[in-house]
């Protein structure tokens, strides 16, 4: 179970790593593949520090902070506790928004726990639930705009937190105070035929677990007999229109799942908004799942199509599931991507409390160009908490590159069984 744990860590490592604040200036650390294998001449860079190394034949790497200000800690909650399931913490200050997060190796959360307005004091809560299968998984703390993520693992009859010797081990975890997630900066580790992995971090004065660089050999085979369509980009934030005639799931204005089918679009003032895990997901550099809006005769709600682009992102792949009705005509996808234009409805002024959302149509890509700074910075300022909304952002600078509507060949195929998973139904 563990070695399975140590192939799959890169997942968290993507989300969030929480690390606390050291006396030296030097930030180390080794990479290796998920054969465990070192890997040399991968690069290591750190994108606010702007300063970049590569591996050595161990896969090690070190980089000289000194010339760095580190900044200093702020403690929010102490005394943190993982036994048999129940997370116990304490909360230092009065009137806290406390929020859980569980996410399995995939990065697909599982649970979520909110409570808002709490006092100072020391609480206890269930945060695995029993039908969870035994895995690991990671738990992310947030108190106030402050956050620690731990590793647990789940076994049949108990569920204990990593405290034993190994890379992800904290042995110190039930005794210590923890430091204030504070993001300072982000490493990006890459090398060429493997996956990107990006940590982000807290402080430079560490030594970092291992970090895992998986495979990137994973492509779809070859569209047979495509045929031709445009692409246009949109997130509205509101209910799609297959949530009111079948059991895809819809979300609250945080995120959470709602059971109500009936219940209103938030672009009609009702509680339902487009779940935030619905942005894109990298499968591999060639390849990535997502949903679109599509509108052709004979399609209908869950049904999943194969698309190729062409030009610039040709070789690059995506699995796409129809969840809502497009408006661009017959043979157009519109891609759900975070940022990418609020169209005639729009309720994400609403979810994401004003902030600038851009073009109506086209959104931050058709705000900024192509200004890969620009656009990140307005992710940050819309949605920069939401760590869903965050990968779809990221994934449109990075994988698909700040493509604006590319042609594509399409399909139509089986949908995978990670697309179902999030959607909840899928043909």
């Amino acid at each position: 179970m563990l070695k399975n744990a140590m192939c799959c860590a890169e997942v968290i490592l993507l989300l969030f790593f929480s690390i606390g604040y050291g006396q030296t200036t030097v930030l180390k650390g080794r990479v290796i593949d998920d054969k465990n294998a070192p890997l040399q001449s991968a690069q290591v860079k750190l994108i606010a520090a702007k300063k970049s190394v590569t591996t050595d034949q161990s896969g090690n790497f070190s980089i000289d902070m000194t010339a760095i200000q580190i900044p200093p800690a702020d403690p929010v909650f102490n005394t943190i506790a993982f036994h048999n399931g129940i997370l116990s913490f304490t909360v230092s200050k009065n009137h806290q928004n406390v929020h859980f997060e569980v996410f399995d190796i995939k990065g697909q959360r599982v649970n979520e726990v909110v409570n808002n307005g709490i006092g100072k004091g020391t609480y206890s809560i269930d945060i695995l639930p029993a039908i969870l299968p035994c895995a690991l998984y990671f738990v992310k703390l947030r108190i106030g705009d402050r956050s620690n993520v731990f590793n647990v693992m789940k076994f049949k009859n108990r569920t204990r937190s990593l405290q034993d010797q190994g890379p992800y081990s904290d042995k110190s975890i039930l005794k210590r105070s923890a430091a204030a997630a504070k993001v300072i900066d982000t490493l990006e580790a890459g090398k060429s035929g493997y996956q990107t992995v990006r940590i982000t971090l807290t402080s430079y004065a560490t030594t970092l677990p291992d970090i895992v660089l998986k495979s990137d050999g994973f492509v779809l085979p070859p569209i047979v007999n495509g045929k031709n369509a445009k692409t246009t980009r949109y997130w509205d934030c509101c209910k799609p229109s297959c949530g009111w005639r079948s059991n895809m799931k819809v979300c609250d204005i945080n995120g959470n799942v709602i059971g109500d089918i009936n219940a209103k679009s938030s672009c009609d003032g009702g509680p339902a908004f487009q779940c935030m895990n619905y942005a894109p997901i990298e499968i591999s550099s060639k390849v990535s799942y997502g949903w679109a809006a599509f509108n052709n005769a004979g399609t209908q709600c869950g049904d999943c199509f194969q698309i190729a682009f062409q030009g610039a992102l040709n070789g690059k792949q995506m699995i796409v599931q129809l969840i809502n009705i497009g408006n661009g005509g017959t043979d157009a996808f519109d891609l759900l991507i975070p940022g990418g234009g609020v169209g005639a409805l729009n309720g994400c002024s609403r979810q994401w409390n004003n902030a600038p959302l851009g073009a109506q149509y086209g959104g931050f890509r058709a705000t900024c160009g192509a200004n890969k700074e620009c656009i990140l910075g307005m992710c940050q300022k819309a949605f920069g908490d939401k760590a869903d909304l965050m990968r779809g952002c990221n994934w449109y600078l990075d994988w698909f590159e700040m493509a604006d509507n590319p042609q594509v060949l399409y399909m139509k195929v089986s949908c995978p069984q990670e697309i179902k998973n999030i959607s909840g139904f899928g043909n």
